[in-house]
């Protein structure tokens, strides 16, 4: 059969990712004054990938032997037996027109990804039948023939899932033919590839974080071998120079990650990653291994330094001094730091806010990333906020933005705060000398 996977966007000015927010997607507009611009302008021209479930989920229909094609927009004159369009609360609306015109052109529609089959009901109005939990899963349980194409229809439930390592290689030839991955940060530029050793996350932040909803709360784990095997084979195929691991939260299960340090180590090949931890687990010895097999950034996050306001979105956080430290330990490792912050939690008011970017400033780290608190349908959060949210389209839900009535913060409000914590972050002496130091390392 031929299957297109459609990957559909809206034209804005700012990077819009798919795959971050547990493939809900997020839209970087970093502020509105001059140094958000440039941010926002920058990011949008070196950082760029699709949601990893759709390159998996064309591995494993390639896989099975059909002819598979990715695309973002529809290809004039195409025929295909079946499209498969991506899903996201960013392109929502976006997405929703591609598949009216599909329909009209009589194409059969599947749709894909988490926020379809958390919200299902606008996809399946439209005539498409939408997968829920992971579409390669899907794929494997229920291997796609004219048979299964001519049964599929409305919500079907999610499949069980197999042991990741049965899984076929994403199909990522396909998307270097179309819109190769990029990550450049302040100059620097890689060909990049993101990756996963594991799916799921346990932690209490689930009440407004939406990795759960399609890869549940359980860990599951890649073998340590098969995870450098795919490393090593798309450096030899695609010239792969750095990974970029997409896991909810990297080296949860110490054990499973010294197991990878020795088998990249094993490898002989030189390897640069990035992964995204909680500091909890970033102890000296694991860190330090970690930075001897090629990790060269750690994503960590902060959110804020209010104690009050951690307890009130369930967030179980480092003590400061030690954050300090561990921050302080990595980047002595040669180690690049980003800091996570989030803007307008429950609970939070300017003097809150002024305080962790106080914080912020004192931990200097090299990057430093800040977004709007913002309840996504389906999480617990949301039956919260859900009679406060104040927009009328999806696609407004950028993580940049206050979507709901705050107790004690505007809209116009936040989006200054946001604006000026930006400004007030990298407009710095401290700063810029860590910037220049790092770029002569």
């Amino acid at each position: 059969m031929k299957v297109l996977v459609l990957d559909p966007y809206p034209k804005r000015p700012y990077r819009i990712s798919k795959d971050t927010i547990g493939g809900f997607g997020t839209a970087n507009r970093f502020g509105d004054g001059w140094t958000g611009r440039a941010l926002t302008w920058l990011v949008s021209r070196e950082v760029d990938w699709p949601p990893l479930y759709s390159v998996y989920t064309a591995g494993v229909l390639r896989a099975q032997g059909h002819e598979v094609a990715y695309a973002r927009e529809w290809p004039a004159g195409s025929a295909w037996d079946l499209c498969l369009v991506t899903s996201s609360i960013v392109c929502h609306e976006t997405e929703l027109e591609a598949i009216r015109r599909l329909a009209a052109d009589g194409v059969r529609i599947g749709v894909i990804g988490p926020f379809a089959g958390t919200l299902p009901s606008p996809y399946l109005d439209l005539g498409a039948f939408v997968i829920s939990g992971e579409p390669e899963m899907f794929f494997v349980a229920n291997p796609l023939d004219g048979d299964l194409l001519g049964s599929l229809e409305g919500l079907l439930p999610p499949a069980a899932p197999v042991d990741l390592d049965d899984l076929p290689r994403p199909a990522w030839e396909l998307i270097f033919s179309v819109n190769p991955p990029r990550f450049g940060l302040l100059g620097g530029k890689e060909t990049v590839l993101p990756i996963l050793a594991t799916r799921g996350c346990p932690y209490s932040c689930m009440t407004y974080c939406t990795y759960p909803l399609q890869q549940g709360r359980k860990v599951r784990a890649r073998a340590p071998e098969k995870i450098v095997e795919e490393m090593v084979h798309w450096q030899q195929t695609l010239g792969i120079t750095y990974f970029i691991f997409r896991d909810p939260v990297f080296a949860i299960n110490k054990k499973h990650t010294f197991a990878l340090c020795d088998a990249i180590a094993a490898s002989g090949r030189k390897f640069r990653f990035t992964i995204e931890a909680h500091l909890r687990n970033m102890d000296p010895d694991l860190s330090r291994r970690l930075a001897e097999v090629g990790m060269d950034m750690v994503k960590v996050g902060i959110e804020t330094v209010d104690p009050e306001v951690l307890k009130t979105s369930k967030r179980v956080a480092v003590e400061h001094d030690e954050q300090s430290r561990r921050i302080a330990m990595l980047e002595e490792m040669g180690v690049k730091v980003t800091c996570h912050y989030i803007l307008a939690m429950p609970g939070e008011s300017v003097d809150t806010w002024k305080a962790t970017m106080d914080y912020a400033r004192r931990l200097n780290s090299l990057l430093a990333q800040i977004s709007v608190f913002t309840p996504y349908p389906g999480t617990p959060a949301y039956a919260e906020f859900e009679d406060k949210v104040v927009v009328e389209d999806y696609e407004s839900f950028t993580q940049y933005d206050l979507v709901f009535r705050h107790d004690t913060l505007s809209a116009k409000q936040v989006r200054k705060m946001l604006s000026d914590s930006y400004r007030d972050y990298y407009c710095r002496l401290p700063w810029v000398f860590k910037y220049l130091r790092s770029r002569l390392a």
